[in-house]
């Protein structure tokens, strides 16, 4: 997932290729990660994102494609969730710096 955040995880496929059910799979990733597979994917493409902010000058809907979303305002959502910042106010912090 780290490697390749951008692509879409359908849990039961991950499932299937470790022999357990999606079930299994989820609590067996939890307790190993302490995250859902959801969660896990969502902070790595939130770490992906705020790497761009942070290095290059790409607009917001260019990093939301690059790091699996489609959705702008689900990822704005998620990111403001896990950094307490909009991008845009993110972006502009670390170029205080």
């Amino acid at each position: 997932m780290e490697e390749n955040f951008d692509r879409s995880y359908p849990y039961e496929e991950l499932a299937r290729r470790f022999g357990m059910s999606r079930r299994t799979f989820e609590r067996r990733f939890k307790a190993a990660t302490g995250d859902t597979p959801l969660i896990y994917l969502q902070r790595v493409r939130v770490e992906a994102a705020k790497k761009i902010l942070e290095t290059e000058e790409l607009s917001f809907d260019e990093i939301v494609y690059r790091v699996g979303y489609e959705d702008t305002g689900a990822f704005r959502k998620v990111f403001l969730k896990q950094t307490g910042l909009l991008p845009r106010e993110y972006k502009r912090q670390f170029q205080r710096i």
